[in-house]
């Protein structure tokens, strides 16, 4: 186990089940009760395969994960529970006290809404079934343990596979999206029909922020994936492929605020009362289309060619420049050409080169201070 006891207390497990994970925990939920028939007709151990069903997960971390909450929020919940009961007997306030300590702790000592949710019904459990299930608290135990066994047993010997080509699919979604936003902001600017209301807003703030809810999709994904491949012998040889993954979704999350910044600074400058921006309308609608020509390029698997790009930003700068002398009558003009050209150099990578030389720039001597 790479992972401390605490870390896997307060685990969340990440992945989702696939049909194989609804297969196996159908199988450990069947084999759990087998085993604990063999024990007796006892009510307490038949609870097996409902603690299999919970700790068998995607991956062999979270099965991991989860099995040790439930050993843990059943071990201080019987405890507490027995406690209870030697000290006030079972009356209906009594109970009430036992649920508001069992809730109390739960709050205190774990940090998983299972863990809370286990160790409170352990201690409801106990304390109700203890005067007419002798040994109950005991039952308790093995019949989290058998579940917990199998659920593991099974999460480790026949373990997930990750799931690569669906992951990348989801990642090229989101950047599609993210291709789909551009061309929205070029296209609404063509049709513009005239200012908008003072509380009005572009129908592509709609579409940016969907981009938002697609990239908290795949970055769930992703982490599942991730999860999955932990603790897991037979996908060490995926190990890369889940780091390009990894590296393919931090790339997105900045092309992601790249985009949403753009989409909301030409709403807040376009399209409203008074004078218009120094940067054109046109000028801004091609630079915005040729952006999204390299990101779509970058997505197909081709070179990012950003030259012609790099000049039309450059002309456009010079442009606004012209315009308007004074630096700040064309300061929001002049912002929204920063984050285009960022924007471009996130999506061509370490081949872009920057819009001006920096050896070409003016430096302050720091001699003689």
């Amino acid at each position: 186990m790479t992972e401390p006891i605490g870390a896997l207390l307060a685990s969340v497990p990440k992945s989702k089940p696939s049909w194989l994970t609804i297969v196996k925990t159908t199988a450990a939920a069947t084999i759990a009760w087998m085993l604990a028939r063999q024990f007796g007709e006892n009510a307490a151990v038949l609870f097996a395969p409902v603690i299999a069903v919970l700790t068998l997960q995607a991956s062999v971390y979270g099965s991991i994960a989860t099995g040790l909450q439930l050993l843990f929020a059943n071990l201080v919940g019987t405890a507490l529970a027995g406690a209870w009961t030697k000290l006030l007997g079972l009356t209906w306030w009594s109970l009430a006290l036992a649920a508001f300590a069992a809730l109390a702790v739960a709050r205190q000592i774990t940090n998983t809404p299972l863990a809370r949710n286990q160790l409170t019904i352990a201690t409801l459990a106990v304390l109700v079934l203890a005067p007419v299930a002798h040994g109950y608290g005991q039952w308790r135990f093995i019949d989290v343990a058998i579940g917990s066994v199998v659920g593991l047993t099974i999460a480790v010997v026949v373990p997930e596979r990750p799931r690569i080509a669906h992951i990348r699919a989801t990642l090229d979604t989101w950047g599609r999206t993210a291709v789909a936003v551009l061309c929205s902001v070029a296209d609404e600017l063509k049709g513009a029909d005239g200012p908008l209301e003072p509380d009005g807003r572009h129908a592509w703030i709609a579409e940016s922020r969907q981009l938002n809810e697609v990239g908290s999709e795949a970055v769930a994904a992703v982490a599942g994936v991730e999860e999955v491949t932990l603790l897991n012998v037979f996908a060490r040889g995926l190990r890369r492929d889940v780091e390009d993954v990894r590296r393919q979704q931090l790339w997105l999350v900045r092309i992601t605020l790249q985009v949403r910044a753009i989409s909301l600074a030409v709403d807040r400058l376009y399209d409203r009362p008074g004078q218009p921006p120094a940067l054109e309308r046109e000028t801004l609608r091609a630079l915005l289309l040729a952006l999204a020509d390299l990101l779509r390029r970058r997505l197909d698997g081709e070179e990012p060619v950003d030259t012609s790009l790099r000049a039309g930003l450059i002309a456009a700068v010079e442009r606004v420049h012209t315009v308007f002398p004074t630096a700040l009558a064309a300061l929001d003009s002049v912002s929204l050409l920063g984050r285009l050209d960022q924007l471009r150099q996130d999506i061509a990578g370490e081949t872009a080169e920057a819009l001006v030389d920096a050896d070409t720039l003016p430096r302050n001597s720091s001699k003689g201070r």
